[in-house]
Parts: C-alpha cells; structure tokens; sequence
C-alpha cells in the first residue's frame, strides 16, 4: 500500500477500494463447478521475444493469451515486448512508448478506433497510461507509414488496442475475473461481465491496479509507487448479425510518483464516451459501413506535495530553503469521429471514407484563472485501394489529404491569438506476393507522410531554434518518405520474419535543451530492421529469437538523431504441455554510444552514453481447464542493476546527482490467476 502521510490530497475516489478479491474467489468456485465435465484444454501460450507477422506488414498479438504480458501495467509495457518498441522511462508506470526511436504523435496509439492525447503539458500522461492491458483482446501495429485509416501523421507505426465483438450467438453470458500480486505491493484487480442473446448485450467491468517504490538490483529505493482504477461499460444492439450499433462510456483516475521528474502525476482522470455503428453486407459490391463518434476528457494535476516533500531550494548565500509546494492542473477536451465505407469486387476490395477531430486544451483548472491556451481542428479525407493481381500477388495503395489548424488562445505571448494551418498529404504503395520458390509471403512499399506540429511541440513558452518568437511559430511540418520491406517465412517447424525500413525525413522536429528549451527543425536520415524467428525442437520443446535496431542520423548538423534505444536481443525457449508452459527469455542489451547531447524531445533528451546489460525472465502459466489459469513469472531473475537508455535523469529531489538515471526494478515475482466463462 501506498504511504501517504505527507500527502496534501487524498487518493483518487474509489480507486485501491473499488473491489476486492473476494468476487474472484466466488468466480473460481463457481468455475470449478461448471467444470465437472472433463473439457479439451486449450494451449494459447505466445512467446512475444519473437511474434509472428500476421499479415504481409502488421504484427498482431493475443493481449490474453500471452504470459509475459500478465504484469503489464499500461499500453507502454505491453508495446516493450515488442521487437523495435521502447519507452522513454519516469518510473514505475507511464513511460512513453517509442518505435524505431520516432516518439510522440509520430506514433499514432489508438483504443478501439480512437486517439487521445493527454492534458500534461510534459505528457506525464501519453495515451499508454490509460490503457489496461487486461481490458482489450489484442493489439495490432502497422510498421510505417503503410496505412492512412487510422489519422493523420503516423510515420512510425500505427497501433490499435482492439476489443473483440461480442458474440451471443450460442450463449447468453460471460465473466471474467483476474488477480495478480506481486513484489513491491503491487496488486491488480479486474472484473468484467456481460449478457445478452442475438439481439443485444450489455457488458460491465471494473479495474484496479497498485504498487509500492520498487527497489533496484542494489537495493536501492526508487520512486514509483502508483495507483490507478478505471470502470467501463457498453450496451450494444445487434438486430441482425450484419449490424452493430453501441454505445460504450468509461472513467479511470491515478496518481503516480515519478522517479525522472520534479513532480509527480496526482491526478490522470480521463472519461470518454464512444457511438459506434457498422452494418455489413449491404449490397453485391457494398461490404461494410462503419461509423463512430468519440469524446474524451482528460483532468491531469502533477504536483511536488502529495507522493513527496518539495525539494529545497537555495536562498540567499547559499542557505537551504524549505520547499515551495507547487502544482497545476490541466484539462483537455477532445471530440473526433470516422466515417469509412468497403467496396469489394472480384479482384479489387476499397475502402473509402473521413474523419475529424476537435482539441481545447486548458490550465489552471479549478482556479479563477481557468483559461485556454490551445485548440486545434484536423479533418481527412482518406481511401485505400488492393488491386489482388493474381493467385499470388496484390498491390496496396492508399492516400490521405488532411486540412490541421491550430491557434495559440493565450493572451501573454508573442504569438496570442495567432492560428497557423496547412494542408497536408499522405500516401503509399506497397506490392504484397507468396513466393512460388520458397513458403514465404513478401512486402516492399514506399510511403510519404507530412506530419502537423503537435501541442507539445508548438508550446509558446519555448523557443525557436529558427529564430523565430516561438516554437509557435517556428516550427514547421514533418515529412518523412520510407521504404518499408519484409519477409515473413514458414515451413514445418521453422517460423522467421524480417523487417527492414530506410527513411529520409525533412524537418524532422528536434528539441534542444542546452540552454532554454528551443524546438526546431532539422533534416535526417532513419534506418533499422527487426528479426524474429521460432523453431519448434520437439512437440514440447521451441525456441524463439529476435533483434531489433534503430538508427538516424541529423544531416544538418552531423551528428546522431536523439533518444534512439540501442541494439536489442532476445533468446528464448518455451516448454509446452497440454496444460501448462514455461518460458524463458534472455534479454541482451548493447551500450549507446551514438547520442546528441542535450538533444531530444518533450519528454527526454541525450545526457550521456549508457552501457548495455543482460537479464533473464521467467514466466509460465498452468491451465488448470479452459477455464482457470495460474500464471507467474519472476524478471530480472539474478537482480542485474541497471538502467535502459531512455530512462530519463533522476531528480535531484530524491537525491540523483545531475545526469544520471534511475535504474530498472530488481528482481521482482509476481502471480496471477485468472477466470473465464
């Protein structure tokens, strides 16, 4: 449990109490009830060191089927298992995920068709933070700019949180319950249930999530203790089964202490509202319409009082000064919709459709000096087209034109009042094919993206490094032109996939912190590949391997690109039975002596090189019935001290020299059990 004998405020309402264990122990009775039949059980273990390719250009994994993801605490934490993922550390919880070293809105995160962005201007809460690995199916990322369905200015990666339709056909409930412990007080509760038949349902589900400081491999205390909760519920209607229409509505608070940061997040309150519609099969050539409106509302205080003592400041010759508390709070409000429509014909499938979102962000919440600072306007007109060629070859191509405005609302700065707005463009083309010789499937495709300055990245109070009056109104649109390829390989027991990218990017947006803070443009150069492979030994026996590299280049001022993770691998091997597995997975990690010092983004930038480690993990789950499972696991299983290189500094606030790091959690052992039926 939490330590809160100096806090100033309260824990969010409802949160370490909005259930307990005991509806858990009731599931897993009532399970083993239900159960007195013998049933098949089911082996869905997936080792995520190496995950497969499931289309030409997507990887695509089972959120519930995988054990390594079991103690994941956000969207952040799942995406690091991931080939080619990071994320630029804070602390226990929240990092900020980044893919081939490209960070922020260059990563298009979306839950169930949705963006999101956060309301702390330094994006203590990115759109991961509000993600609850347990509450969607699966999550599914597009590498480059290969997609433009999903919003505008993805040049990294698209990823989607996705829920599975429910499915009533043949039953008329479901329930699900999970419970995890592990070191460091950390405890997780989730509930979910739902009933219906085929003409509608209704499902509920609750969630909780808590830790305490975690301890490093030297046993030193690291502050990242954090609390979270979130509730959601759905009604849908289902008159025939070619037609959905739903209306889902959630709510989630946290706090979080953060080792890497002056303050502390004490509040992440987010609400959001979803409608969505589709109907399938509406004509010879019409397949699908699909339609969705989406708000969302984010309520975000960071302060330096509640998870901590403010750190002393330094008076008048040097004398030490008690600490000023200090706080702020921040909202943003965000209304976005989609429209799309699926034409196939016989060798030819198009998707056509637009979407638009609406931003007001606000400060000083809950004071008489509420005001807002930020607003900004986007809508897209966007379309894909597969041409399937033959039995073994189809061509890919898709294009987006999308009209962003953006208008700085403060009063006191030297661009108040300014609105700046462009017209930007997006497109690719991709040639997808089975080879004939060998049982492999191939992509190659070539895409263009020009990317809108985000909020972050147009702040007014910093500077320009063009020499502008502002970030506002210095820095302009990214492109980014890429070539994308891969190969994805299967025979018998032997699984392998490749993917490979090379990249120019114009205007490449870059923060530079040497002196005040300054956002600029620069030209640059990207390239990187990720491998993966599975070979199954015997019918119990497998093996699994993968090797992730990102690069990038600053050809303006000839240096490295910042905050680019180094050379990763993992090696791993799974031992399956028909009712339980083990994995085990070396994690090797190479130093990162390509940096640019005091360079980087909102969130972290390049203070120094970082060595390289090694861990082992491991994990395992024992499937009791298709019903029940135990999972566990124990990481950095021989106690390795060390730190990734994205990790920001520590603050000096709980006692960091400057530049230097907080290191990852010890070893650490958690449990879980879970019940489904």
């Amino acid at each position: 449990m939490m330590n809160h004998q100096t806090c100033g405020q309260t824990r969010p309402q409802n949160s370490t109490r909005l259930f307990t264990l005991a509806p858990l122990a009731m599931a897993l009775l009532l399970a083993n009830q239900a159960m007195a039949q013998e049933t098949r059980l089911l082996n869905n273990a997936i080792v995520v060191s190496a995950p497969e390719l499931t289309a030409p250009s997507a990887t695509r994994v089972q959120l519930s089927e995988t054990p390594v993801l079991q103690s994941a605490t956000d969207g952040a934490t799942v995406l690091t298992q991931i080939p080619g993922f990071s994320a630029v550390g804070n602390g226990g919880t929240n990092g900020d995920p980044t893919f081939r070293g490209m960070f922020g809105s260059r990563l298009a995160i979306l839950t169930n068709g949705a963006q999101m962005a956060g309301a702390c201007p330094n994006r203590m809460d990115n759109p991961s933070a509000y993600i609850n690995p347990y509450t969607y199916d699966e999550v599914t990322i597009v590498k480059g700019p290969q997609t433009v369905l999903w919003g505008p200015g993805s040049s990294a990666a698209t990823v989607r949180f996705d829920r599975q339709a429910e499915d009533f056909s043949d039953k008329n409930q479901r329930f699900e319950a999970r419970a995890l412990v592990g070191s460091n007080g950390r405890l997780d509760r989730f509930l979910e249930g739902a009933v219906g038949n085929e003409k509608g349902y209704l499902r509920l589900g609750a969630n909780a999530s808590e830790s305490d400081d975690y301890e490093d491999g030297d046993d030193n205390v690291v502050a990242s203790e954090w609390d979270k909760w979130n509730t959601n519920a759905a009604i849908g209607w289902t008159p025939d089964e070619d037609t959905l229409l739903e209306l889902e509505v959630s709510r989630g608070d946290g706090e979080s202490k953060y080792a890497g940061r002056s303050m502390d997040g004490t509040k992440f309150l987010r609400e959001t509202a979803a409608l969505r519609f589709e109907k399938r099969n509406l004509g010879d050539r019409w397949s699908k319409l699909e339609a969705q409106y989406n708000y969302g509302y984010a309520d975000h205080i960071m302060d330096n009082f509640t998870l901590r003592d403010p750190a002393p400041m330094s008076g008048m010759g040097g004398m030490s000064m008690g600490g000023m508390p200090m706080a702020m709070e921040l909202d943003r409000r965000t209304r976005s919709g989609r429209v799309a429509s699926t034409w196939d014909w016989r060798n030819y499938s198009l998707v056509v459709g637009i979407d638009a979102k609406q931003e007001e962000h606000r400060r000083g919440i809950n004071t008489a000096n509420t005001m807002v600072d930020y607003s900004s306007d986007q809508a897209g007109l966007f379309s894909e087209l597969t041409w399937f060629a033959n039995d073994t070859q189809q061509w890919v191509t898709g294009l987006r034109v999308d009209h962003v405005t953006a208008t700085d609302e403060l009063a006191s700065t030297a661009t108040a009042g300014q609105e700046r707005s462009d017209d930007l463009i997006s497109g690719f083309f991709r040639l997808e094919s089975d080879l004939t010789t060998l049982p492999a499937s191939t992509y190659i495709g070539l895409g263009y993206v020009e990317r809108f300055p985000d909020y972050w990245e147009m702040k007014p109070s910093n500077g320009s490094l063009s020499g502008d009056v502002n970030a506002f109104a210095g820095v302009q649109p990214e492109q980014t032109t890429q070539l994308d390829l891969g190969i994805n390989y299967q025979q018998n027991a032997m699984t392998w996939w490749a993917s490979a990218y090379a990249g120019i990017v114009d205007d490449y947006i870059i923060f530079d912190y040497s002196g005040m803070t300054q956002v600029g443009n620069v030209d640059g150069y990207i390239a990187g590949a990720e491998t993966g492979a599975r070979y199954q030994l015997t019918d119990n026996w497998s093996t699994n391997a993968s090797l992730a590299y990102a690069w990038g280049r600053n050809r303006t001022d000839g240096e490295p690109l910042p905050q680019i993770s180094p050379l990763e691998t993992k090696l791993g091997i799974t031992y399956d039975e028909q009712d339980w597995t083990i994995n085990s997975v070396l994690r090797l990690v190479a130093k990162q002596d390509r940096i640019a010092k005091d360079k980087g983004n909102v969130v972290g930038y390049d203070f120094a090189e970082s060595t390289g480690f090694t861990t082992i993990d491991l994990n395992g789950e024992y499937r009791f019935n298709d019903v029940v499972t135990l999972s566990a696991g124990i990481d950095n299983l021989f106690d390795r001290t060390y730190t990734e290189h994205l990790n920001k500094a520590g603050s000096s606030a709980f006692g960091y020299p400057a530049d230097t790091s907080f290191n990852e959690p010890g070893r650490t052992v958690w449990a879980s059990v879970a019940a489904k039926f």
